[in-house]
């Protein structure tokens, strides 16, 4: 059996919500074991209902949250009895588990993945990677997302150097494409961060294609894309909007090119973004989830 951990606490919808995800990803992968973290109560009454063998899942019971509105710091300090510290322990201790899956703060997961579970050796923080759909190779791994607002030009190497090593681990590519994200294709285009980057990023030993412009994302041009928090965020969201706009804007007769743009860009749909450089595997999921999403997520997670 595989494991996963699941924090059902943090979504926009509710526990309840994240719980109905579980259960559906049990119902679908036959091999799946997930570990709830959250009100036991509600848990147990909704996993009673599903009709599923005690033996597919554990409950973790937990009332305390750690929201948006906490100080990401508190979880580094204390907050022990939270259901996200207490996955986020468990995942430390406990080998046999993939990986955990939260909607919870982002700042609260970063803290408290650096504290309680560690980084690689040579960091200093994890950096926030989404996979962005595009036509040629399917998959743009975009980073920073959202973790790092302020980096340094060294920083957006490293973020770049992570990128790659997921990027082959997960697809077999030997040496993905690094684009840096800039407001031109040429060398002397951008603020001083990107211009300082480009000159590291050149004399690294990384596939460095140079500067990629917004339009350059999803056009499958590179493998990897480098930028600051504050932008790739940014970025990601108008992209999450884009898509739906898109897809609800879409008149094909054939079903199934809508049905394929909506699975691509809906955030709901597509799983969720990964810590890069913690000791152990811990995704993020949007604070909009649904159902639909954890499943998508246990399935990128496994996948």
């Amino acid at each position: 059996m595989r494991k996963i951990l699941l924090d059902t606490f943090g979504a926009d919808l509710g526990e309840e919500e994240i719980i109905k995800g579980g259960i559906n990803a049990l119902n679908e992968i036959a091999d799946l074991h997930i570990v709830f973290y959250g009100k036991e109560d509600l848990i147990s009454d909704l996993l009673n209902a599903s009709g599923l063998p005690s033996d597919r899942y554990e409950i973790v019971g937990s009332s305390d949250e750690f929201t948006n509105h906490d100080n990401p710091m508190e979880i580094f300090r204390g907050r022990n009895g939270t259901s996200m510290a207490m996955a986020l322990d468990a995942l430390k201790k406990d080998s046999s588990a993939v990986g955990l899956i939260s909607a919870g703060s982002t700042g609260g997961l970063m803290v408290g993945s650096i504290a309680r579970i560690g980084l690689k050796q040579g960091l200093s923080a994890p950096v926030l990677c989404s996979l962005i759909p595009n036509p040629d190779t399917n998959w743009t791994c975009l980073l920073d997302c959202g973790a790092h607002l302020t980096p340094s030009a060294s920083d957006l190497v490293l973020f770049a150097r992570l990128g790659c090593e997921f990027y082959t681990a997960k697809y077999g590519v030997a040496s993905p494409r690094v684009g840096l994200l800039s407001v031109g294709s040429e060398p002397s285009k951008g603020n001083e961060l990107v211009l300082e980057a480009h000159k590291l990023l050149k004399d690294s030993d990384l596939n460095f294609i140079g500067n990629v412009e917004g339009c350059d994302v999803q056009n499958g041009r590179c493998d990897v894309i480098t930028t600051d928090g504050f932008t790739g965020n940014v970025l990601l969201k108008a992209i999450e909007s884009a898509g739906m706009l898109c897809a609800g804007m879409n008149k094909s007769p054939d079903p199934s090119l809508l049905e394929n743009m909506h699975a691509n860009f809906n955030f709901t749909e597509r799983g969720g973004a990964y810590f890069l450089g913690i000791n152990r595997l811990v995704m993020k999921i949007h604070g909009a989830s649904n159902a639909k999403t954890v499943v998508a997520a246990v399935k990128q997670m496994l996948g």
